[in-house]
């Protein structure tokens, strides 16, 4: 270090110059190392910018075509619906042309004008699950409300016992009772009890301040039917 009264050197004024060099060229390195760390930096920000940009861009083009083919899907199930609606609209005005044949031919198939028009069971699309779907028509030509109740039971065998289930309540139905135009539609999936075997089905429809029927079927008989599971809307409710 320079204090006064001591002579500088040659030797000293070298080493000081060298320091200042050093110095200033450690910080000129330095200071360009850290441009083109911060240049790199910036560049592959904007390549990861780019790359999410792109992202985005496919992901809301993969969004925008899956938008359609639902929107083509409901489209689709909704005509189905219209479809079998009037299919069964047409079947019940036929049906109710029919009323004064039945009831001189076979009065016990209809309650008071309500007729059941379909029952069928299959293997729902989860294993061990079923789907049922029950059709009833109203018969008079008369556009009133149609009211009454209607009820569900399997019969089977169970630990070598005759056992009597309510469909409805295995389907998670509180209640069987419809008002309707024309027709009405109960429709759900249920699971059987463990070790159950069903037989027979039985369907009863009772109409308000009416007579009752009864229909039997057949658990096997059901199934072997090919059933296309698919919800309607119709003109009347079952709930």
């Amino acid at each position: 270090m320079f204090q006064p009264g001591r002579i500088i050197t040659v030797r000293t004024i070298l080493l000081a110059i060298a320091l200042l060099i050093a110095a200033i060229f450690i910080g000129y390195y330095g200071g360009h190392k850290r441009i083109d760390w911060q240049t790199q930096r910036v560049a592959w920000l904007e390549s990861q910018t780019e790359t999410l940009y792109e992202r985005l861009d496919r992901l809301e083009y993969e969004n925008n075509i899956l938008q359609v083919e639902l929107d083509v899907e409901r489209a689709a199930t909704r005509s189905l619906q219209d479809d079998l609606r009037d299919s069964i609209e047409d079947k019940a005005v036929i049906a109710r042309e029919l009323t004064f044949y039945q009831r001189v031919m076979a009065p016990e198939l209809d309650a008071n004008g309500v007729a059941i028009d379909s029952f069928v069971i299959s293997e729902a699309t989860s294993s061990g699950n079923f789907y049922f779907r029950l059709i009833l028509l109203q018969l008079e030509r008369a556009q009133q409300l149609v009211t009454g109740s209607f009820s569900v039971q399997l019969t089977g065998q169970e630990n070598n016992e005759t056992k009597t289930y309510n469909l409805l309540e295995l389907a998670g139905i509180e209640e069987g009772d419809f008002a309707m135009n024309y027709f009405a539609l109960s429709e759900g999936t249920f699971r059987l009890p463990e070790n159950f075997v069903p037989n027979t089905v039985t369907v009863r429809v009772q109409r308000r301040r009416g007579s009752a029927i009864d229909q039997i079927y057949q658990w096997q008989e059901l199934l072997a039917e090919d059933v296309e599971i698919q919800d309607i809307e119709g003109s009347g409710d079952l709930e």
